[in-house]
């Protein structure tokens, strides 16, 4: 059992790798009652395309999300959730771009709960039978991602971002996608990507983790896998250029939003980590664009927006920053937002500001077992390991850093995305 000490949090990340290759990350807080646990596998919605071996195999979108739904049966009349109920255990799953997570809430029978996790996930039942029941819950869930606005304002500005890459699609798929999803595609899947080999555990909250370990160890000893097949996911090359300019669509909203995005090549920051330039960005668009920047308060002062705030995200190898704002407005909003790019700013007392706020933030969530959980699951992910000295991180980045920033951003590559209310949304 490896310890992990973060410094300057006095916090332990418990790190054991089992003998099938399956690796746990536990956290412990005697403070409270409960124990969270997450058994996640590196398969989200973009993974579609992947060699095994000299194969190629391509399939439907939607299918990792298609395959958590489905996995939860473990016969034709009883669920995981059936099981869980009955010791008291509140399980869940999601599906995201990049990952696929199985998780449970427990405050008794902890060890019962842990290996519930681990039996349904990996003991697999599919069936033609359960593949086409499923089918018609997730097909109503993906027509209710076309009709929500918040989901249509996101993909539709990537698809007016992104040209080639996999995270233009939804991560449901569309209706035709998931009906098109067989049960070949479901095992092949499975088999490819849900190896403890391709997984891992995290463990927050009130427990012993060496306990816990044997549990786990004792578990997967009594299962059989295969041999990792180890799967090459495919990715598309993106071109460095937005697909437009600008789009202005109507859709079911109530009020009008504009989105700004910002299209670079990862290899423009290739002096920082992904880390380090996650953090810098949000510490430099949080300062212009962020709650309490000035140029919000003055826009919401004259009435010119209702919100605005800055993101950003790495997709492979291209990074987006996006600015949101609901605004009735938009040329107005247009003008001042480029200008402001153009003429982005820092200041001693705005940096020290946010720096404290986020080692704040970093502190308080260790207060919290499902905090804990997303940062060690984002850890794992992101940089490939648990990152122990955030903190330290933190604390030394200054404003030099940020004014250096500044100079890589390029907002000639921008697209912008306006979202109208339907005529006859504003009529209600």
């Amino acid at each position: 059992m490896e310890e992990l000490k973060l410094k300057g949090l006095n916090e332990t990340i418990y790190v054991y790798e089992t003998k099938t290759g399956l690796k746990i990350y536990m956290w412990v807080n005697e403070k409270i009652s409960s124990m969270y646990a997450t058994l996640s596998v590196k398969y989200g919605s973009v993974h579609t395309k992947f060699k095994i071996g000299k194969k190629t195999y391509e399939v439907p979108n939607g299918l990792a999300h298609f395959l958590e739904h489905v996995k939860f049966n473990i016969d034709e009349e009883t669920t995981a959730h059936d099981k869980f109920y009955k010791i008291g255990g509140d399980s869940n799953a999601f599906t995201t771009f990049d990952y696929t997570s199985y998780l449970v809430f427990a405050t008794k029978n902890k060890k019962e709960n842990l290996e519930e996790l681990l039996d349904f996930v990996y003991t697999p039942y599919f069936t033609k039978k359960n593949i086409a029941k499923e089918k018609g819950i997730i097909v109503e869930e993906a027509n209710m991602g076309i009709d929500d606005p918040y989901s249509t304002v996101f993909f539709h500005t990537l698809k007016n971002t992104l040209q080639k890459s996999k995270y233009r699609n939804t991560i449901t798929g569309t209706p035709e996608e998931v009906e098109s999803i067989t049960l070949d595609d479901v095992k092949l899947a499975y088999d490819a990507f849900y190896h403890p080999k391709n997984m891992f555990l995290t463990i927050t909250g009130n427990f012993n983790p060496y306990e816990m370990a044997s549990v786990v160890e004792e578990n997967l000893s009594k299962k059989e896998f295969k041999e990792y097949l180890n799967p090459v996911v495919i990715k598309e090359n993106e071109p460095r250029k937005v697909i437009k300019k600008y789009t202005e669509e109507e859709i079911n909203l109530t009020y009008p939003q504009v989105k700004f995005t910002i299209k670079m090549d990862m290899n423009r920051f290739k002096d920082y980590s992904k880390l380090e330039l996650k953090i810098l960005t949000n510490f430099l668009f949080n300062i212009n664009f962020g709650a309490t920047s000035d140029f919000r308060e003055e826009l919401i002062e004259k009435g010119i927006v209702q919100s605005l705030s800055a993101t950003n995200d790495i997709y492979d190898d291209t990074f987006i920053i996006t600015i949101t704002s609901t605004t009735n407005f938009k040329e107005e909003l247009i003008k001042r937002v480029n200008n402001k790019l153009n003429n982005l700013s820092v200041n001693e007392i705005d940096f020290k500001r946010k720096k404290n706020a986020a080692i704040a933030t970093l502190i308080l969530d260790y207060e919290d077992i499902e905090n804990v959980s997303y940062r060690l699951q984002d850890d794992i992910l992101n940089n490939g390991k648990i990152v122990t000295n955030l903190k330290e991180i933190l604390e030394e980045e200054t404003i030099d850093d940020l004014e250096n920033l500044i100079k890589l951003i390029d907002t000639d590559n921008m697209a912008i995305n306006v979202f109208m209310p339907k005529e006859n949304q504003k009529e209600q």
